[in-house]
């Protein structure tokens, strides 16, 4: 059953690929006249500025680096980029593109071809004394002895090179050896002629799933995202797609989870282990946009979640993604249990990402026999039978569970400044959105550890970094409601306006842990009845 199902999602090749070799000048001549091309579904370049050194070292010493597999297909006239350089490509009617090998070519074609505004991380050069090459410009001190490698990619610019430093004769020689070994070296090549994109998308994506594996959305993107022509599911455009929306951009990898909850498969599994079957089940590019719209509606509106980055558990995401491709239209008293499951599950931990199986669990919980099963289902896996304990504080960090729920609680109170109410945008458009009113060197070191909780912060926007100077100058009286919007009280204000640090933190500690239990709950709705649809009575009727 396995073989057949590796036979669907790898289906052969109708011809075998044809062995050949390519100097390395030939191979950047190439690229720069956009004869090689990348397609889409490669993954992004990662290798560093040490990884090409490496590769042209191995190069210049005569080590073997792997073969290439290359595509032959007519490419477009288009603006591509080499080395993070825009260069303008014309239509190729037999192009080669780019199978397995991307970091290979692009390191060499960025570290040798004479390209304006290149990377960083293709800047190169040869120390001819030390015959070692070595990454970035050459010292000022070693200029007329170290050439940078682009400058050895041409002969004529090493001409000039030479002409405009004039290094010693052995250092010429040294030069010049090293430039032959580099742009003679001989790389073996397969080119593959097919008018089929699939087979070269399973071949790309089985290459790398193993050694180096790619990140399960790279590979997602290799078999089912962006193809030449048909139809695709384009984790970019989703997650740009969640963007447009006020929401935030989502990981990639959220977004391809998202995917595979919404079609019925378990989104920890890797997609090139979905037999082809299951692939062909996905759901389309529409569905899934018409789901992740409904899924953020529901957490902004409904859950009072207003961005992606103040969602406590990422989780809940991807399987409300689920609920709502199946069950697109729901009435108001489903979504208020929807909304119960979620922060029960906050509440609880139940949605903690390293309980994979209850995840699992919560995924196939949603299944199409009704919303009323589906939500007893769901609300199943976060029942408590005890009462939620205290909240208490612990060190904050802006990507914490706990942290996002105090933060949650800090926005429920609808922080003003003096001139009104706080910009939520303004606040994300800051890498912090909440900020320490007072720094470590103004605390005492009994108190740092309470300094580092959510008791020492406010979402509050000011150009000043000093934010207690900024509280300080409000006016106990005048901005006495403005105060309780920051979850500031009389007595930590006063603390505040005594300067002293430790009173107002143990104050403000006890009025942010009281917010956050009034917020859990109220949103998890504990202490209240589990109103359903009217029409769940009216059946219930019927049936006695």
């Amino acid at each position: 059953m396995k073989d057949t199902a590796d036979i669907d999602r790898f289906p052969p090749l109708g011809r075998r690929p044809e062995a050949t070799t390519i100097t390395v000048r030939d191979l950047i001549g190439r690229v720069r006249e956009g004869r090689l091309r990348v397609p889409a579904f490669q993954r992004p370049l990662r290798w560093t500025a040490e990884d090409n050194r490496r590769l042209v070292d191995s190069l210049w010493r005569g080590y073997p680096i792997g073969s290439l597999l290359l595509w032959k297909r007519p490419a477009p006239e288009a603006r591509i980029r080499i080395a993070e350089s825009p260069v303008d490509a014309p239509e190729v009617r037999d192009a080669w593109w780019v199978v397995d090998g991307q970091q290979r070519i692009m390191a060499l074609a960025g570290s040798l071809l004479d390209l304006p505004n290149r990377g960083a991380r293709w800047v190169l050069h040869f120390d001819a004394e030390q015959q070692a090459f070595k990454v970035g410009q050459p010292p000022l001190e070693r200029v007329d002895i170290a050439i940078p490698l682009d400058a050895m990619g041409d002969l004529k610019r090493l001409g000039r090179w030479i002409r405009e430093h004039d290094p010693s004769g052995e250092h010429v020689d040294r030069i010049e050896e090293a430039q032959q070994r580099l742009l003679d070296y001989s790389v073996p090549v397969y080119v593959v002629e097919t008018d089929d994109e699939g087979p070269l998308r399973a071949g790309f994506a089985r290459l790398n799933s193993t050694g180096a594996r790619m990140r399960a959305d790279e590979v997602f993107d290799a078999l089912l995202g962006a193809p030449a022509s048909g139809p695709s599911l384009d984790l970019g455009y989703l997650a740009a797609h969640c963007k447009q929306l006020g929401f935030g951009s989502p990981p990639r990898v959220e977004v391809m989870k998202a995917i595979l909850a919404m079609s019925g498969q378990d989104p920890s599994r890797r997609v090139e282990s979905l037999p082809e079957q299951d692939l062909g089940k996905l759901v389309t590019q529409n569905d899934a946009a018409a789901a992740l719209s409904r899924t953020i509606a529901f957490l902004m509106n409904q859950c009072g979640i207003p961005r992606l980055r103040l969602v406590p558990y990422p989780v809940v995401f991807f399987i409300l993604s689920r609920w709502f491709h199946i069950y697109p239209e729901c009435e108001a008293e489903t979504l208020n249990l929807l909304a119960r499951w979620v922060w029960r599950g906050v509440a609880t931990g139940a949605h903690e990402r390293a309980a994979v199986s209850r995840m699992r669990h919560q995924v196939r919980a949603i299944r199409d026999d009704g919303p009323a099963a589906a939500i007893d289902r769901l609300l199943s896996h976060v029942e408590t039978t005890r009462p939620l304990a205290p909240w208490v504080l612990h060190r904050f960090h802006h990507d914490n569970a706990r942290s996002r729920v105090e933060m949650l609680a800090l926005l429920a109170a609808a922080p003003e400044d003096r001139a009104g109410a706080v910009a939520l945008d303004t606040l994300l458009d800051a890498h912090r959105i909440a900020r320490e009113v007072f720094m470590p060197r103004d605390v005492a070191a009994e108190d740092k550890e309470l300094a580092r909780t959510a008791a020492n912060r406010v979402l509050l926007e000011n150009k000043d970094t000093n934010l207690q100077k900024e509280l300080r100058s409000w006016e106990a009286g005048r901005h006495q409601s403005t105060l309780a919007t920051q979850l500031i009280d009389a007595e930590a204000f006063a603390a505040l306006a005594n300067r002293d640090p430790g009173a107002f933190l143990k104050q403000r500690a006890n009025t942010v842990c009281a917010a956050v239990d009034a917020l859990l709950v109220e949103r998890t709705g504990l202490n209240e009845p589990e109103l359903r649809p009217r029409s769940h009575y009216i059946e219930l009727e019927e049936e006695e």
